[in-house]
């Protein structure tokens, strides 16, 4: 239906025409979500002081990282026709401004930190411990709490943590201390151990278990692939192999084998080694 109001035609719909879910252009196809979400780890981790994966050990540049993360997405995108997904990654990802706010070669070392977890772990201690009887505290009580409460536990762990609280006793290990010197002992192991081990533990998980077979049959070529050469560098503590890359704690197997082999195998025996490492 068509209403004239002088020289303007206004186009009016009795009846709005339906888009339901299936009409509506799909954003990403399923085909192309895990190829996108490994893409976008890999250049998450990237940085100058991790060598590349090739015969020379390239170190790239900050600047060529971020240059090749882009050109590596948005020719992706283009070649399987995903202007959205492009458009989506640059505005919020990729674009100079958001780069510096998540890649991790933006910085001149090697952050182990990925997230604002720590922070937001602190501020939820606060809003359920500390101001949990509050609702939109003034800024003087938050001050006040932040003072009062959180400085001085905050400094109990600090004390704790650089052996300052309690001296003459031994020290403890931290939580993340301890999944450093289980994951370090696992390394430790040759890879057919290391192998085994984890096709047993699939192998006993019940086979409606999501991604079993998938699993077992990643173990097993896994096995049969020839071990490659790495730029292991124990001095600056990096290595171009693809687990370092995503290790939680900048570590890998080549590393911890040449560790253990220049001290004679003492992080095996030893916990005063992951006090101070």
């Amino acid at each position: 239906m068509i209403i004239k109001a002088g020289d303007c035609r206004l186009p009016i719909w009795l009846e709005p025409p339906s888009r339901g879910k299936a009409n509506l252009p799909r954003f990403c196809p399923t085909e192309h979500r895990g190829t996108i979400v490994e893409k976008f780890r890999l250049h998450l981790h990237q940085h100058p002081e991790i060598p590349f994966n090739n015969v020379e050990g390239t170190h790239l540049t900050a600047d060529e990282i971020h240059e090749g993360a882009v050109s590596d997405m948005y020719h992706y995108c283009h070649r399987h026709d995903l202007p959205q997904v492009w458009a989506y990654m640059w505005n919020c990802w990729y674009n100079p401004q958001q780069w510096l706010l998540w890649a991790r070669s933006a910085c001149a070392e090697i952050p182990h930190l990925k997230a604002t977890m720590i922070c937001e772990s602190t501020l939820r201690v606060i809003k359920h411990q500390d101001l949990a009887l509050f609702n939109r505290p003034q800024l003087d009580l938050v001050t006040h709490v932040i003072i009062k409460h959180l400085l001085p536990r905050s400094s109990y762990n600090l004390a704790t943590l650089l052996g300052k609280w309690q001296q003459g006793r031994g020290f403890t290990l931290t939580e993340w201390q301890k999944d450093f010197c289980s994951a370090w002992k696992d390394m430790s192991h040759p890879d057919e151990i290391r192998s085994t081990a984890k096709e047993l533990e699939w192998m006993y998980k019940p086979k409606k278990t999501k991604g079993h077979a998938e699993q077992l049959a990643e173990i097993r070529a896994g096995a049969d692939r020839p071990a490659g050469t790495y730029h292991t560098d124990i001095s600056r503590w990096t290595c171009s192999c693809p687990a370092y890359l995503i290790s939680q704690f900048l570590t890998c197997k080549h590393i911890v084998c040449q560790v253990n082999q220049r001290l004679n195998n003492k992080p095996l025996t030893d916990l005063e080694f992951f006090t101070k490492l």
